[in-house]
Parts: structure tokens; C-alpha cells; sequence
């Protein structure tokens, strides 16, 4: 991999995480349309910690309150429940725990299914569609928001659209806001929350790959990894401020367009 690809890659890894254009489904794409070798192990290990770190500079104050309420709850735990219903950083800490909990169980359990469905740009395009089905939908139908902090079950209920987005093309970040947006949260909480629901589960995808890097892994010069997630990291955090900008301007619709064109033109070279 040369300098100029590893910064490609982790533009189009920096951009598509956190725009409701499914990052999964493009690097499917990338690879089997354009006939794009997949990047190796360690390389995607360094464009997760790109993201990852675009993620922590993007939203820097809701990560120090998390921190502190988790020292919080960790120096008192005889106190938890009190300082969950009084503390809004320990209610928040809480909700990303349990909004985090469904992901986690469809990824240990339907793993292997989930890993099949990789292979299918079909089911890629279907999907894609299908995310600009609910942006367009939530769009046109999401009334104005009246909550800025998810409940424990607005929580649970946004980790059950953040599960269903393990399956390639369905965004993860357009399908968290959706249920965000249907549950009265107004929508920059909505997509905050999203945004911060991401950081565990790119932790978890993080955790994955250096499992599966430490089973030996093809390495690469510093240059390539450090282009790669310099350039993840830098486009990452302009993604995130720039989705942030068209949420309040409730310009979602916007990326099902997108999605649908995209959805369409990948179906249609499947059948040809």
C-alpha cells in the first residue's frame, strides 16, 4: 500500500463513520466494485484510532464529563443509583451503557452470519436504500424534539437501531438519529448521542482487530499507517462537524438521495 492509497482509505473510513452513507457498505464497495484490494489488519486498526480520536476532539467536554462521572460512580458505588437519577454525566454514562448492550449481543451471536453477509454487494445496495428509506421517513415524519437527554429506554432503543446496523450499507449514525428523532429527542441530542454511542463500538471494533492482528497481520511502513490514520482522524472530525451543522438545519434528507443513487446503481451492476 503506497502513502497516496492509505490516505484515500482513510478519508473515505474518516468520512463515511460518521455520515448516515454507511461506512461498512462503502468499504464494501470500494473493494469488490473497483477492485480494491482490502486493506490489511493493522492498517484498519490505525484508521479505527483515527476515528476514535476525531470522535474524543469533536465532543472533548461530553468525554471529561463521562470520565469524571465514571470515577464518580467507580469511588462510590454504594451511591450509584442516587447519583444516576441526580448526576446528568452519570444518567448519560448509563444510557451509552445500555445503548451499547444490544450491538454487542448480535455481534457475539450472529457473528458469522453478519461476516457472510460482507461478501454481498447486493445486500449492500438493498440496505442502502433501506438507510434512505428511514432518513427521508424520519425527516418527513419526526415531530419537533422535546427531550435533550435520552431516557434508559430511549437508550436501549437507539442500541437496537445501532445493532441493526452491524448488516452492511444500513448506517449506523443515520439509523441511531432516526430512533433518536422518533423518540422526541430534539436533534442535535440526538445526533450527539449518536456520535457518542459510536465510541464504544468503535472500541469494540478496535478490540476485534488487534485480536485478530496479534494472529499475525501483513505490517506496513510508519508512513502508510501514520498517512492512514492522520488522514481518518482530520476527516473524521470535519464529518462530525459538518452532519452536526445539516442535523439542525434538518437536512437528513439529503443523504437519502444520496443512498437511494448509490443503493440503485449497486443492484443494478449486481443483476448486469
Amino acid at each position: 500500500m503506497t502513502i497516496t492509497q492509505a490516505i484515500i482509505l482513510g478519508i473515505i473510513q474518516g468520512v463515511t463513520e460518521f455520515l448516515p452513507v454507511s461506512s461498512s457498505g462503502h468499504l464494501v464497495l470500494f473493494a469488490q466494485l473497483f477492485g480494491v484490494q482490502e486493506q490489511s489488519i493493522v492498517f484498519e486498526v490505525m484508521v479505527h484510532v483515527g476515528t476514535l480520536l476525531a470522535v474524543l476532539a469533536a465532543f472533548s467536554r461530553e468525554v471529561k464529563l463521562l470520565i469524571t462521572s465514571a470515577w464518580k460512580l467507580v469511588r462510590s458505588p454504594q451511591q450509584a443509583p442516587a447519583l444516576v437519577r441526580q448526576d446528568a454525566g452519570c444518567r448519560l454514562l448509563v444510557a451509552l451503557i445500555i445503548g451499547t448492550i444490544p450491538a454487542v449481543v448480535v455481534a457475539l451471536l450472529l457473528k458469522e452470519q453478519v461476516e457472510q453477509l460482507f461478501a454481498s454487494s447486493l445486500v449492500v445496495g438493498i440496505m442502502l436504500l433501506v438507510t434512505g428509506l428511514v432518513l427521508y421517513a424520519v425527516e418527513k415524519r419526526a415531530a419537533a424534539g422535546r427531550s435533550t437527554e435520552p431516557s434508559l429506554q430511549d437508550a436501549l432503543l437507539i442500541g437496537c437501531g445501532q445493532a441493526a446496523a452491524i448488516v452492511p450499507g444500513l448506517s449506523r449514525s443515520g439509523t441511531t438519529i432516526a430512533v433518536g428523532l422518533l423518540r422526541g429527542l430534539d436533534r442535535e441530542s440526538a445526533a450527539r448521542f449518536s456520535f457518542l454511542l459510536s465510541v464504544p463500538a468503535i472500541l469494540g471494533a478496535l478490540a476485534l482487530s488487534l485480536v485478530d492482528l496479534f494472529g499475525g497481520a501483513v505490517h506496513h511502513g510508519a508512513g502508510v499507517l501514520s498517512a492512514g490514520l492522520v488522514s481518518a482522524a482530520v476527516t473524521g472530525y470535519l464529518a462530525i462537524r459538518f452532519f452536526l451543522r445539516l442535523v439542525r438545519r434538518g437536512k437528513l434528507i439529503w443523504f437519502s438521495y444520496y443512498t437511494w443513487l448509490v443503493g440503485a446503481v449497486v443492484i443494478i451492476v449486481h443483476l448486469l
